[in-house]
């Protein structure tokens, strides 16, 4: 009896044999040469030879199976496993499901004639005009997904184009393979460049208490020096000048103060936590995509699991000369998983605290002067505390408020 063992073959993917069918079949490595001969004297094609530790697997076509295993029979040799792929070995492993042999020759068969219709338009250039806009412009130049390559003239194409939308400055098309490249320049309308809006009046204040340790810039009246304590709201540069009796100017506080700030942060981390981890048991579904059109041909989901992952995966077919085409299998896996509870060591505690505080350290991107740690170990978790002390601009613009009467 022959034993149907799957196994991967690595010779790649060949058109016409998938087309008419072609089968893989193993001997035991001593019964190799006896086998090749037997090929010969049965005028049987051999294909590629694969070598294994006790076995020697080669492909031959597939309506040539039946007579080899006769001859095989005959000569006393042993099969040892025989996989079929193709056409053929579709239809006849998929007799109640004529669709998956019919869609994939249909598939193979817009794989030959792909090369003749355009099958992506990329644009390049577009800033204000959206991608959908300028497709559509040329959708009614007559350049669209689909087109025949041989109907396209760029030249009539791009002078409609320039004719159609009064958005398009200058266009150029080429076709390349099955894609048509198209590069445009947007008109650009001027207009009168608006005053920039002046600033109102205003101080600069302490957005955080610190120890101030410099100035950058500042315009306006300073009301503080280096080595100063200030508190939250106290000013810190003023944008008023002068007195009652003499009477006020105003203007628009500018700069950076730079002062030492203390800062603390904490986190806990429980020591029982829900470990999420996979099953093994995976559905899937696949379809054909044409286009942008899919049909389902295949799906085992039903019922999906209480709780999956969902990974979706496309693959394309590619041209003879390696342009990639809207025609491909589209992928949909649906892994369960589940909770276990689990139990953290103190090391684990400690690592992953300190990892935490670490990011929300480094998301302030300020300089650090000074870090301490605190930490609480306890039988439900561990919680770390982290004081610092950064330098950074505390300088708030605060709006005067200017009596008129």
């Amino acid at each position: 009896m022959v034993k149907n063992k799957r196994r991967r073959w690595r010779a790649g993917f060949h058109p016409l044999r998938f087309l008419f069918g072609y089968s893989r079949i193993s001997f035991e490595k001593k019964q190799l040469e006896s086998a090749l001969n037997l090929l010969k004297e049965e005028g049987i094609e051999c294909g590629e030879i694969e070598l294994f530790d006790a076995e020697a697997e080669l492909g031959v076509p597939f309506f040539s199976v039946g007579r080899l295993e006769r001859a095989v029979a005959e000569r006393g040799l042993t099969i040892l496993s025989r996989e079929d792929f193709g056409i053929p070995a579709l239809v006849i492993r998929h007799k109640a499901r004529l669709g998956v042999p019919i869609g994939v020759l249909v598939a193979l068969m817009i794989f030959y004639f792909s090369g003749t219709v355009i099958w992506d338009i990329r644009i390049d250039g577009e800033d204000r005009l959206s991608e959908s806009y300028v497709k559509g412009v040329l959708e009614e130049c007559g350049l669209s997904v689909g087109t025949a390559k041989r109907g396209i003239d760029a030249a009539v194409i791009e002078n409609r184009a320039l004719i159609l939308s009064d958005d398009i400055a200058w266009i150029s098309v080429n076709v390349i393979g099955t894609v048509a490249k198209v590069e445009i320049r947007e008109l650009v309308e001027f207009y009168e460049e608006e005053k920039e809006e002046k600033m109102p009046p205003c101080d600069l204040v302490a957005e955080r208490g610190g120890v101030i340790v410099g100035l950058e810039g500042v315009k306006g009246n300073i009301a503080v020096k280096v080595g100063d304590v200030v508190e939250e709201g106290a000013l810190l540069v003023g944008g008023r000048y002068g007195d009652e009796e003499t009477g006020f100017r105003y203007m628009t506080a500018e700069g950076e103060v730079m002062a030492e700030v203390d800062r603390s942060f904490s986190v806990r981390v429980p020591r029982k936590y829900q470990k999420k981890s996979y099953t093994g048991e995976v559905k899937y579904e696949k379809y054909l995509i044409f286009f942008e059109k899919e049909v389902k041909f295949f799906g085992n989901s039903g019922n999906l699991y209480p709780l999956y992952d969902k990974i979706d995966t496309v693959e394309y077919m590619r041209s003879p000369n390696g342009e990639i085409l809207p025609v491909g299998i589209r992928t949909v896996r649906y892994l369960e998983y589940s909770y276990t509870e689990q139990t953290r060591s103190d090391s684990e505690l400690s690592q992953i605290a300190k990892y935490r505080i670490e990011l929300e350290i480094a998301a302030l991107g300020r300089e650090l002067r000074r870090k301490s740690y605190g930490f609480l170990l306890d039988a439900d978790g561990y919680t770390l505390t982290c004081d610092i002390r950064t330098v950074e601009n505390i300088a708030r613009a605060q709006e005067l408020i200017i009596n008129t009467d």
